[in-house]
């Protein structure tokens, strides 16, 4: 077993800002892991837009788990699925895990994750603003659930052997727009990932067109979705609360005192996004959250 005293200082930091102590490689563990990670770390893109002009300069992203733990610590900052899943690879590794990449509708970034002494690789994603609280076991659980307050995505198996097809729905509505699949037998490289990632840093893109920040809050029964100035609570008895933000000090004070994130800073990401010629309080969106 890996101890404490034998781990990188990043990978210290990172167990200790999600408040995990380190254990055997196990599921428990795993899932104890995830949960953690998706309540502490948020789901957004504030860091995609004040890294907007250092990508255009260097024309690629380098997973970095040391860089992403220090800006969690300074910046209260994480990213999207290149970043989060990429960071929790590499610690996953450091604690002895077998990890490695699976990607999704030539898109989306998650893992494979095979515990000591066991065959069956189980699906990790905490890069997708998606109640993946627990591995998910893809080869021997086909009728899986991941279910939280009416979001729900199941992971079926595709045509052929080792296929799998991600669907996403919202309050019972399928969302057409995720046509994502993958396949577990191809093997990936980050460096896969950069025609992925090119288009993901396109001007007006997804992710650079938007503001957007999500995190899931168990303790309180919720999760928070800010989505420009539109920041949808959604509960888990499936209650859902929309609140129009004005200006960005009502972000500002969301931002710090709802989702306890008192250093991200929104405040850089608006003004990137106006001098874009993009204004998130022009009129509210009504985007599904993250």
């Amino acid at each position: 077993m890996m101890t404490q005293q034998q781990l990188p200082q990043w990978a210290k930091d990172y167990l200790h800002y999600i408040q995990v102590p380190v254990r055997e490689p196990s599921q428990s563990y795993l899932k104890e892991m995830i949960t953690a990670h998706l309540n502490r770390i948020p789901f957004e893109n504030i860091s995609t837009l004040l890294h907007y002009k250092k990508y255009h300069e260097e024309k690629k992203l380098v997973p970095d788990a040391k860089k992403f733990v220090k800006q969690l610590f300074q910046q209260d900052m994480s990213g999207t699925c290149y970043m989060l899943n990429s960071s929790l690879h590499q610690l996953l590794k450091q604690l002895g895990f077998h990890s490695r990449y699976t990607f999704l509708g030539g898109g989306h970034v998650a893992l494979l994750v095979r515990l000591p002494g066991e065959e069956e690789e189980l699906y990790v994603d905490v890069g997708n603003g998606a109640p993946f609280f627990e591995p998910i076991r893809i080869e021997t659980d086909p009728g899986n659930v991941s279910e939280y307050g009416g979001i729900e995505v199941r992971l079926r198996p595709g045509d052929e052997f080792g296929t799998y097809k991600y669907y996403r729905y919202v309050d019972g509505t399928l969302l057409t727009d995720m046509d994502w699949s993958f396949d577990t037998k191809k093997i990936y490289q980050f460096d896969d990932f950069q025609p992925a990632i090119q288009k993901y840093f396109r001007p007006n893109g997804v992710f650079t067109s938007v503001l957007r920040c999500q995190i899931w809050q168990l303790s309180q029964k919720r999760s928070l979705s800010l989505v420009n100035n539109v920041l949808s609570i959604r509960y888990s008895n499936r209650k859902i609360e929309k609140h129009i933000l004005n200006d960005r000090f009502e972000v500002r004070d969301v931002i710090e005192n709802e989702f306890k994130l008192p250093k991200l800073p929104v405040e850089e990401a608006i003004e990137i996004l106006e001098g874009m010629g993009i204004n998130i309080f022009q009129e509210p969106t009504e985007k599904a959250e993250a």
